[in-house]
């Protein structure tokens, strides 16, 4: 069964136009810096991190490519998926047919998160290997040098891209157990997506707020942006198992409540 949701994911036609639309960020990204080159030249310009080393380095495509997809696009396609979970399937009136099979509702709430979980990782890594495929295209290739200053082999970066991309998929965990908890509340995909995507926004908004600097750390998005510290030297662990705390905390309480309401409610579609 979980093969079969994970086919019927794959081959959806939202899903394609999705992946595409995450392919061509790193496209775009690569032909403007390829055409306009970066600010300052020499590695060390101002602007977005990254984006005046991707010249010099196409390893750096990557990096700057999922750093950028995970502000905006990530987030909304991830809501789009986990909305669909429950929601889709009463929109389509298959819900009850489902639970008509000797299948229960424990174990088809677990099937289909852990499909929006795989699509999350998925979108993610989907940027790093467009970014990373355009960037050694449209640019030399060779040592990294990290944010420290400190020189890392070909190989080691590339590794450390691919973390850059699994973390900034695993972030968006705590998306994913929103996105499904709203799926159970309503028969409306669109709504889900509205609910989950409108949470990430509004926790964004108020994470920039310095007066509530002392209940941000709370936010699912705080530490987002903590992928950049796998590009130094060494590796700053510390806000990254910050983010990883705070993934599995939304996932606890947002799986749980989604787990509460979907096998109670009155299933009508």
């Amino acid at each position: 069964m979980f093969l079969e949701e994970l086919g019927y994911v794959v081959k959806r036609r939202r899903t394609l136009v999705s992946f595409a639309l995450l392919a061509a960020i790193p496209i775009f990204l690569g032909v403007v810096l390829d055409i306009a080159g970066t600010p300052g030249g020499n590695g060390h310009g101002p602007g977005p991190v990254f984006f005046d080393r991707v010249t010099h380095n196409g390893v750096f495509l990557g990096f700057t490519a999922v750093l950028t997809a995970q502000l905006i696009i990530i987030p909304l396609i991830v809501s789009i998926a986990a909305g669909d979970s429950i929601a889709g399937e009463a929109t389509d009136g298959k819900l009850r047919y489902l639970l008509a099979s000797p299948v229960s509702r424990t174990r088809l709430l677990a099937l289909k998160s852990l499909v929006a979980l795989l699509y999350a990782t998925a979108a993610a890594l989907a940027v790093v290997l467009v970014g990373l495929a355009v960037g050694a295209a449209l640019f030399p290739v060779g040592p990294v040098v990290t944010l420290s200053g400190a020189q890392i082999s070909l190989l080691d970066g590339v590794g450390r891209l691919a973390l850059v991309g699994l973390l900034a998929g695993v972030s968006t965990f705590s998306i994913v157990a929103v996105g499904v908890f709203a799926s159970t509340l309503t028969d409306s995909t669109i709504g889900a997506a509205a609910i989950t995507f409108g949470t990430v926004i509004v926790l964004s908004i108020l994470d920039g707020i310095p007066q509530l600097a002392h209940i941000a750390p709370l936010f699912l998005t705080h530490y987002w942006s903590t992928g950049i510290d796998l590009m130094r030297s060494p590796v700053v662990w510390s806000g990254i198992l910050k983010n990883l705390a705070e993934q599995a905390g939304w996932m606890v309480v947002f799986f749980g409540a989604a787990w509460a309401r979907f096998t109670t409610k009155d299933i009508l579609s």
